[in-house]
């Protein structure tokens, strides 16, 4: 009769997501940021051979990097549940 009640102070299971979802997630984030830092990259390098300067390049890869990473932050506020 008992053995049926859990106790307060037994640890709760936690549903673990299956690894192929975790793999998709994953694998889509750093898609995410590779195509951002090649896209910004390229659209920098596209206005430094117009414009001689080869800081902006640089400056499409920095912009690339802060937009994917950001995506990756919200995506992580979305796992592990600090939704906006």
């Amino acid at each position: 009769m008992f053995a049926d009640q859990r106790r307060p102070d037994a640890p709760k299971e936690k549903s673990q997501p299956s690894q192929w979802k975790t793999f998709a997630v994953f694998s889509g984030a750093m898609l995410q940021l590779g195509g951002c830092i090649v896209g910004f990259g390229f659209l920098g390098h596209i206005l430094a051979v117009q414009s001689h300067h080869v800081w902006l390049t640089i400056l499409g890869v920095i912009v690339g990097v802060v937009v994917g990473a950001s995506g990756l932050v919200y995506l992580a506020k979305q796992i592990l549940g600090d939704r906006p």
